[in-house]
């Protein structure tokens, strides 16, 4: 993960702090992004697939991926 894309989501995860009711896309959603060639932030910009809006937010594969890559880590049991 590149330094541009660690500080966006961590401005998203500010941003989900503040501002309650967002949920993420469903695979079938990303997947037709990605087809497009783009991918929404959480606050509803467009952006490139692994992205950033205008506003700082990572798209939502970058944090859905980071999430991921998170789970991935953890221990089987915990």
């Amino acid at each position: 993960m590149t330094p541009a894309e660690e500080r966006a989501l961590a401005r998203t995860h500010q941003w989900f702090e503040a501002n309650s009711g967002w949920a993420p896309p469903d695979p079938e959603t990303l997947q037709d992004w990605a087809a497009e060639g783009s991918c929404r932030a959480p606050d509803e910009c467009w952006v490139a697939v692994r992205g950033t809006c205008e506003h700082g937010l990572a798209s939502w594969q970058l944090v859905l991926d980071e999430l991921a890559a998170l789970d991935a880590r953890r221990p089987p049991d915990a």
